[in-house]
């Protein structure tokens, strides 16, 4: 189940792929790291404000649709929050405009940025909603159609954007990328929206619901909203004592080691949590907790050898970004590669033990511990160490939390701590990184062929190792992925009782 879920989500990952890497590439060379920063941080604050009054709204979308399923009530529960969505984002607007507007300190050349933005973000909430309800219903073909192509139409738009306000105005061009995000959004819900209101047809608003929806998701936004004061929190710091040049520097440089990560998390949680959801309402806790048994070792398998790649490749893919960038690319890849799978196995699975168990309050006080000593290690840190005090700072902190809701969500929530999964990946990861980093490479082999050459080499080890092992309980995966693959005259095969035995054991 767990290999035909990660497969059917393959185009919209390869969507955010071209989308994460493409942005980095370009956006570093047609912005200066000043502009770049600018960026960043109105993105960062964007991602905040959103989490802070809207991201309650999707996470009961997601949490309740299989229970609405089951009561046979959909109508309602899509339509109690869609009418919550429309209560909440007009005031919600017109106070993130006043702030901006009112409040001394806000540099002149940040607020255009942030007018635009949060915009945008107030609109994507709709298209957002949309989105959680298909993943809920496994409604995949129409999520990944709609969410690829939003991605896509935003991320071409604002490239567009950017070339022509350079170009033509003395408009910022790094306000583009915002105005572009709103074309994407606007564009899929013209296709998206009208399906979503058929789900709502002779529904009822439900201020019981709603209620029930709010206490669930609150806890949520405001546990994501400490996740990610771990993951950007510093940029605040850095621009304030570094300035905006070092801010865009490491902003580009961390996302070009972590994104490449968090879209693989984001890939497999995207296919398996709506399956863990459907298991707990309609099966019971014992499938639920097998279905995350494989899912924490399916997280560890994929992500472990991708952030030992990034590591050993840091120095030769610094081609990939600006020249503004890559100084610092180089010096933080490796350790923020790793802080980065710690990251996402917080986000990612930690969080389910709380969202499983309706005990999303708790996972706030999960997080508190990494924020408080975050903060205070940057604090000191950075005037110290500068970029790299930041990075240190991270690392620690992740760790902490990891810690902390793997220990506390444990209270609530039976999830299996992957333990065997970790121990065998890190040495098909060891026995990888040795491999690759003993292949002669000679002086003067272009940046791209010395990525390869490494790529093809970690790839091909770390996949005989895990194979010859069955490290993590791979081998079912990979089985999965070959039936799913396999050419329709062979399927006769599968008649044999044997076949037929090794194909269930595959796919459940």
């Amino acid at each position: 189940m767990i290999g035909r879920s990660m497969l059917a989500y393959i185009p919209v990952n390869l969507a955010s792929l071209v989308v994460s890497f493409g942005g980095i590439v370009i956006l570093t060379r047609l912005l200066g790291s000043a502009e770049y920063g600018r960026y960043a941080v109105a993105m960062i604050t964007m991602m905040w404000l959103h989490m802070a009054f809207f991201t309650w709204l999707e996470a009961a979308m997601a949490r309740y649709q299989a229970r609405a399923e089951r009561e046979n009530n959909v109508s309602t529960h899509v339509k109690t929050i869609y009418q919550y969505a429309l209560r909440t984002t007009i005031p919600a607007l017109a106070l993130f405009w006043l702030v901006i507007f009112t409040v001394p300190g806000i540099p002149g050349d940040l607020k255009p940025l942030l007018y635009v933005g949060l915009a945008s973000t107030t609109l994507q909430l709709f298209l957002n909603l949309g989105m959680e309800a298909h993943k809920a219903a496994h409604r995949i073909k129409r999520y990944s159609a709609s969410f690829a192509s939003f991605q896509l139409i935003s991320f071409t738009s604002g490239l567009i954007l950017i070339v022509l306000l350079r170009k033509y105005t003395a408009i910022q061009p790094e306000l583009g990328m915002f105005i572009g995000i709103i074309i994407g959004t606007l564009t899929v819900m013209c296709f998206d929206l009208p399906f979503m209101l058929k789900q709502m047809k002779n529904g009822e608003v439900s201020r019981e619901k709603a209620n029930l929806y709010f206490h669930y998701g609150m806890p949520i936004s405001i546990s994501l909203i400490l996740t990610y004061a771990l993951t950007s929190g510093d940029m605040y710091l850095i621009k304030g004592i570094m300035g905006d040049s070092a801010a865009g520097e490491y902003s580009a440089s961390y996302n070009f080691a972590n994104r490449s990560l968090d879209i693989l998390f984001i890939w497999i949680g995207m296919a398996i949590t709506p399956v863990a959801v459907t298991a707990l309402e309609k099966e019971g806790l014992e499938k639920s907790k097998a279905v995350l048994r494989d899912y924490g070792a399916s997280l560890l398998w994929i992500a472990m050898p991708a952030a030992t790649g990034i590591a050993l490749v840091a120095e030769p893919a610094a081609f990939i970004l600006g020249e503004e960038f890559r100084d610092g690319a180089v010096m933080i890849m490796p350790a923020i590669a790793f802080a980065g799978v710690m990251n996402g196995m917080i986000s990612y699975y930690a969080q389910r033990a709380f969202m499983l168990s309706g005990k999303t309050r708790m996972f706030v006080w999960a997080m508190v511990p990494a924020v408080i000593i975050n903060l205070g290690m940057n604090l000191i840190l950075i005037p110290k160490f500068g970029l790299m005090g930041a990075v240190w700072s991270t690392v620690v902190a992740y760790a902490v939390g990891l810690i902390s809701a793997l220990v506390i969500g444990r209270r609530y929530f039976p999830i299996p701590i992957p333990i065997k999964a970790f121990l065998q990946i890190t040495l098909a990861c060891l026995v990888m990184a040795g491999v690759v980093l003993s292949v002669p490479i000679p002086k003067g082999t272009p940046d791209f062929i010395e990525i390869v050459i490494k790529a093809i080499v970690g790839i091909a080890v770390y996949g005989l190792f895990c194979f010859s092992t069955n490290t993590a309980g791979c081998r079912s995966i990979i089985q999965n992925i070959y039936y799913k693959f396999r050419p329709q005259k062979d399927l006769a095969d599968m008649k044999d009782p044997d076949v037929n035995d090794a194909s269930m054991e595959a796919t459940t």
